[in-house]
């Protein structure tokens, strides 16, 4: 299994975003892993030769 810090190409940007994608993925967690919540929740990886361009966070509420 590959961890983030070995991933092939670790440019200064592409460990930026990795940070941030983590960020991201813990503000996730902990909305989504609450009693009550219902729905899903998702992280969006753009890369463009090897570089990450953007991150998009999703978190889809059910109402019932």
């Amino acid at each position: 299994m590959m961890t983030l810090d070995e991933t092939p190409v670790m440019t200064a940007a592409n460990k930026n975003k990795i940070g941030q994608m983590s960020d991201a993925m813990k503000e996730i967690l902990k909305e989504a892993t609450r009693r009550g919540f219902y729905g899903t929740a998702a992280i969006e990886i753009s890369v463009s030769d090897g570089s990450i361009q953007w991150i998009k966070r999703r978190v889809e509420r059910v109402v019932k």
